[in-house]
């Protein structure tokens, strides 16, 4: 069959899609919609919702085109091929463009939009895609966009000196890029990869300055990003702020956005601010005016308010949850990590500690995420007598305080977290359930960069994760043996069945097929017991009134094209 030419924006009924033609906007997830204030809306449209704080008065925020944005992490780098944060990449996501889009229509249903290129083929094997480039296309530092940035964004990705993070799963299998002429290059595959045509739309793959790579090289690219996109990085303040600035040259964003001209907003800064309360403080004395992931209790109190407004944004991804790894006593035993999911209630640790302001998660993914087997969701219902019974059955026996020990050894978890990620109070609540089933643990919590090189060195029982992607082939990054020592594959899982699977699932071209072997993949998981899945993944954010023209993609990172301060 000969390759097709990617229609973009148009509408294919699922499941009925032929090898080597490009997926349809829906093959794969239907957008789910925002939920503010009690209201239902689409992914894009964002009219406010204005509701009463009760407490003081928060200061009016002014009109203004500088744009200030509480967020919670500190970056890891701001190179999307080497990040391993989802911070990093939202506060990224206006600095570079893809070569797609991918986007929720009013509808809420995802389609692929023209981004830097302006049509594709696809191989009807799947390991070659073609690009016709735009030619009217300039990088922040005046480099001309053409066929040699796409090359030098890709092999960038893969040059061991990157060391990418997550960049490099999405890519996946690659090759090479051939450019076939000044504006079509060919991304090839050394074996089939369907899972290129979501992640080739997400900023991980973002195309960079090929003079930007060259001049700062493969790590000092991280202080020095340089894209195509609305915003111009300007400086990242250590602990402090990143600060971007609007592109005035820019006219190639996305149609679903309107006049693809530059953004409204003349700044936007990114103000680091781990603890939540100063996120909320800041936001009701006007210092910003959108903070991203405020304390459950602060959440549910502006979604009664009338003075802010709370976006709640659907992702893809995997849930928040711990990895259990697998090669560590006691949870090397199948059994403990069985009693672990059975003891612990996801609807309950929602409506406590998460105070109902998320959604309870029972499966390694999200329900909007394909690959998502709703069957396996009542593999572990909660059910503590049926977890001590695992535990007895492996030998653990327990004390006359509950404790269970094994030849003298205490029935102990060390659980690591990470700082100021939203896990303490969660995490506090499982210590609690484990405790009642006969588990003591120890909790300690590291920053992200630290934590990622314990969770690798596989020091710990349960670590913390939670991953936004586009698409089920994530699960490499996750699961897979080659992800152990360097990657995210923090439960130390190796199993060659599921290694083969999830690379045969990344050869099914058909959406209905491939749904099917990947939800076949997630079912095992399930089963080998090696996450521990707590509430699924949203963007959360909570802005002043007057913030108009906010866009969410699929992840659910906002979007700054059209945002302004009325």
């Amino acid at each position: 069959m000969s390759d097709d030419t990617t229609p973009y924006g148009s509408s294919f009924r699922h499941g009925a899609l032929p090898i080597g033609s490009a997926l349809p906007a829906s093959a794969f997830s239907r957008r789910s919609v925002l939920k503010v204030g009690g209201l239902s809306l689409a992914a894009l449209s964002m009219s406010s919702v204005l509701a009463a704080c009760s407490g003081s008065t928060p200061a009016a925020s002014k009109s203004s085109d500088s744009l200030t944005v509480g967020v919670f992490q500190e970056p890891d780098s701001l190179d999307p091929a080497a990040t391993g944060l989802a911070m990093s990449c939202m506060m990224i996501s206006g600095v570079f463009d893809p070569l797609v889009w991918w986007l929720p229509n009013a509808s809420g249903v995802n389609e692929f939009f023209p981004g830097l290129a302006k049509s594709y083929k696809v191989s009807a094997d799947a390991t070659t895609y073609t690009f016709s480039l735009r030619d009217d296309v300039d990088f922040h530092d005046g480099t001309h966009f053409d066929a040699t940035a796409v090359k030098a964004t890709l092999d960038h990705i893969v040059d061991p000196a990157t060391k990418s993070r997550s960049a490099i799963g999405s890519l996946g299998p690659y090759k090479e890029t051939v450019i076939v002429d000044k504006y079509t290059a060919q991304v090839v595959f050394s074996e089939p990869n369907a899972a290129f045509l979501h992640e080739m739309t997400t900023v991980l793959l973002g195309m960079a300055s090929p003079t930007a790579l060259a001049k700062y090289g493969p790590t000092g690219f991280a202080n020095n990003p340089v894209g195509t996109g609305p915003f111009k990085f300007v400086e990242y303040v250590s602990q402090d702020h990143v600060t971007l600035a609007q592109n005035p040259g820019y006219k190639w964003g996305p149609s679903l956005f309107g006049a693809p001209g530059p953004a409204k907003l003349k700044n936007v800064t990114f103000k680091i601010l781990l603890d939540t309360n100063a996120r909320y403080n800041a936001l009701r004395a006007g210092q910003i005016q959108l903070a991203m992931n405020l304390d459950p209790d602060t959440i549910q109190t502006i979604k009664g308010s009338s003075q802010f407004t709370q976006f709640d944004v659907p992702s893809t991804g995997q849930p928040y949850g711990f990895p259990i790894n697998v090669t560590k006593g006691p949870t090397d035993d199948l059994r403990v990590r069985q009693a672990i999911l059975h003891a612990i209630d996801q609807d309950a640790l929602n409506k406590s500690a998460l105070r109902g302001a998320y959604t309870p998660a029972h499966n390694v993914l999200t329900p909007s995420t394909p690959g998502y087997s709703k069957a396996a969701d009542t593999m572990y219902p909660y059910d503590p007598e049926k977890a001590k019974s695992l535990l007895d059955a492996a030998g653990w026996t327990a004390g006359s305080d509950g404790t269970r020990s094994k030849n003298g050894t205490p029935l102990d978890l060390s659980i690591l977290i990470q700082s100021a990620n939203g896990f303490d109070l969660p995490t506090q609540f499982v210590v609690n359930a484990l405790k009642q089933v006969g588990f003591t643990s120890s909790t300690t919590s590291q920053p992200f960069t630290t934590a990622m090189a314990s969770y690798n060195q596989g020091a710990q029982n349960l670590s913390a994760i939670f991953y936004y992607d586009v698409d089920p082939f994530m699960l490499n990054n996750l699961v897979t043996t080659g992800q152990i020592k360097s990657g995210f594959n923090w439960a130390h899982y190796s199993n060659p069945a599921i290694d083969a699977a999830l690379k045969g699932g990344n050869a099914i071209v058909d959406p209905a097929a491939r749904t099917a072997a990947f939800e076949k993949v997630t079912t095992t998981l399930m089963k080998d017991a090696i996450f521990l899945p707590l509430w699924n993944v949203s963007g959360s954010y909570s802005a002043a009134p007057n913030l108009k023209g906010l866009h969410f993609g699929p992840t659910g990172y906002s979007l700054f094209h059209t945002a302004e301060l009325a």
